[in-house]
């Protein structure tokens, strides 16, 4: 039986980040994909204010755990877990818990992500491994303490050191004018963070399938090259989204969504750009809620500009940010000739996180509204998203002309 002790040997080396320091779980001798036993786990509240967790994996497998404030949150992540048959509403039963997502990230990690109802901190956690069959159990303490406390405690890792990655570059080295043009395109959403949902319609589907259609219509054009931030159903953190872009050196960043609105009517396609004071209320909320969604799926970067970043990121977009809405308008030209269904307001801006990169022209597209029954039908329709791909990528082009020709005039 798993649970009896004789089976168990300590396991050293694994990371986890609550107030707790351990080596690196990049030192660990553990790897492969586990899956979770749903018979056999659970979390569920432990006395008058604690939180008990025990996760039953196929094998070991190096873990981290941090807990996050604002909402209050515990996440942990797995290098690496499979969720297959995973049974949500047999593993929650505790009232401490308010919510829990899970699914995958692109660096090969996987997430699980808890909603706290109250103030807790971590009291122990480990991992023992059968010697036997090498199966795996993972159990986790966490006590009450105080608001002060938890927010204390809470923080995100550092992602660039654990990955040994210098930081991200504010701007890019002056490229090979005769390179490649590169379009870094970015679907909306994906993983533990599915975006807008109506029926068993996803946003985070509907944007992919769109963004392999734009793909393969760039790839079309002579001298262009092509990268996606995400080309599978996995979840990837705003800023790596930007990080992907700015490592491939992208001329553009072009991302792809699909939202829907809860409050009046919204409908037909929709370019923003980049703009601290967004043009309207409803722009002002669906930027909220696409970092709300962020910082829900266990990432929360908020305030880490420091101040001489923010200046030189600042000075960059004043060249940056006019191409952008150039960009923009060319889109909206073309969709406006090309497409059955334009939004009346068709270029808008708002505080879109996505959109901070300040050395590339960036414009988020959304292809329709899923609340409205004629875009969610457009949406689903692949003739449609193929006729909606190549608008894109006409304007793109047309913009690049036009962008070139005024850079020589800049020159002169």
């Amino acid at each position: 039986m798993m649970g009896t002790p004789r089976f168990f040997m300590a396991l050293a080396a694994l990371m986890v980040w609550v107030g707790l320091t351990l080596p690196s779980a990049a030192q660990t001798p553990l790897g492969g994909v586990a899956r979770i036993d749903p018979i056999q786990s659970w979390v569920h509240d432990q006395g008058d204010d604690g939180l008990a967790l025990q996760l039953y994996l196929s094998q070991g497998v190096p873990y981290r755990i941090f807990t996050l404030d604002d909402p209050r949150r515990l996440v942990l992540e797995f290098n690496a877990l499979d969720f297959a048959g995973f049974d949500l509403r047999r593993f929650d039963q505790s009232d401490r818990v308010t919510g829990l997502r899970y699914g995958q990230m692109q660096d090969g990690w996987s997430r699980m992500v808890f909603d706290l109802a109250v103030p807790l901190r971590l009291d122990r956690a480990g991992l023992a491994i059968a010697p036997v069959d090498q199966t795996a159990l993972l159990t986790l303490h966490m006590q009450a303490t105080t608001a002060a406390d938890f927010a204390q405690r809470a923080g995100p890792p550092n992602r660039q050191a654990m990955a040994g990655l210098p930081p991200p570059a504010v701007t890019r080295v002056e490229r090979d004018p005769n390179a490649p043009f590169v379009v870094a395109i970015d679907p909306g959403h994906g993983g533990i963070d599915p975006g807008a949902q109506v029926g068993d319609a996803h946003e985070a589907d509907l944007m992919l399938a769109l963004a392999r259609l734009l793909r393969d219509a760039f790839r079309r054009t002579d001298n262009l090259r092509v990268i996606m931030t995400r080309d599978t159903d996995v979840f990837v953190p705003l800023e790596q989204r930007i990080q992907i872009a700015h490592e491939a050196g992208a001329d553009v960043f072009i991302s792809l969504h699909a939202d829907i609105v809860t409050e009046g009517k919204a409908s037909g396609a929709t370019v923003y750009t980049l703009s601290q004071q967004a043009t309207d209320a409803a722009s002002a909320k669906l930027a909220e809620r696409h970092d709300r969604a962020e910082i829900l799926a266990g990432v929360d970067l908020r305030g880490t500009d420091d101040e001489v970043t923010g200046i030189l990121m600042d000075l960059a977009r004043g060249e940056t940010q006019p191409r952008s809405i150039a960009l923009a308008k060319v889109l909206v030209d073309e969709f406006d000739q090309s497409l059955d269904h334009v939004n009346g307001r068709p270029h808008r801006g708002a505080d879109f996180s996505v959109l901070k990169a300040a050395d590339i022209p960036s414009v988020l597209i959304e292809a329709g509204f899923m609340s409205s029954r004629k875009d969610l039908k457009n949406l689903k329709n692949p003739e449609w998203r193929q006729s909606f791909a190549d608008a894109i990528v006409r304007a793109v082009l047309n913009w690049r002309a036009q962008d070139v020709a005024a850079a020589a005039l800049r020159r002169q």
